[in-house]
């Protein structure tokens, strides 16, 4: 097998090529001629075409996921960063990594299940050097006056505006959490599902910074891959210190 080294961060940007842009393509396409043959000449059966749009984008993420998936997994040296980074960018299900499902050959299915031993490996740090060494994070929103970032993380710590500028090494549990929210039924009176919201959560003894990824211009599994690699080369520089 190949080992050319590829990044996180690479494999994840061709799989949304690859994956998630075409099968947006097929949805949207059928969608949008079904309207047009409507505005033409009115027919029931041009509905039929929103039902064969969907089965034909499933159909077409079920085929080539597994093939990028497995090139991915070759290519790559962390398969547990990437494993994470494709589920936050939903090319690939939750706890999906010893899963051998998609249409394949029975040979794909052989070298995916090879692959996936990797993950019994331990996980060995690997950086990006397309990254650079500080990331300024801005608010989203097309009217945002604000030119001041909210946050920003660089290879020594994360720097919150508002508040300071924290070192790695007083940070603790940097991450990705979603929180799910209840509310009470108008109908019935009791709790039922509010729906939920992701968050970027740290924690700098004995304060806790939650901010919404809903402010942040910023696709959370580009934040969580940042994380990675700028807590990393923080360890790294700390081990060749000692």
């Amino acid at each position: 097998m190949s080992t050319a080294p590829v990044t996180v961060q690479e494999a994840v940007s061709r799989g949304e090529k690859v994956i998630a842009l075409p099968s947006r393509i097929i949805l949207f396409s059928t969608i949008i001629l079904c309207m047009l043959l409507l505005m033409l000449h009115f027919s029931w059966w041009h509905f039929l075409l929103l039902p064969a749009g969907m089965l034909a984008s499933v159909f077409y993420t079920m085929y080539v996921t597994p093939r990028w998936k497995s090139w991915a997994y070759e290519h790559v040296s962390d398969i547990h960063q990437l494993q994470r980074t494709a589920e936050l960018a939903g090319l690939l299900t939750v706890q999906s990594y010893n899963n051998t499902g998609g249409f394949m050959s029975r040979r794909q299915r052989q070298t995916i299940k090879a692959l996936q031993r990797k993950f019994s490996e331990k996980p060995v740090f690997v950086d990006d050097p397309s990254i650079s060494d500080e990331t300024p994070v801005y608010k989203k929103g097309l009217f945002s006056v604000s030119k001041e970032p909210v946050i920003i993380l660089n290879d020594f710590g994360i720097q919150v505006p508002s508040a300071g500028f924290f070192e790695w090494g007083q940070i603790a549990d940097e991450r990705i959490v979603r929180m799910s929210f209840n509310r009470i039924s108008p109908k019935t009176g009791t709790k039922v599902s509010g729906g939920s919201k992701d968050f970027f959560r740290f924690e700098v003894p004995p304060r806790r910074f939650e901010i919404p990824l809903s402010l942040l211009n910023i696709a959370v599994w580009k934040l969580d891959l940042l994380l990675y690699i700028y807590r990393g080369r923080f360890a790294v520089k700390q081990k060749r210190s000692i």
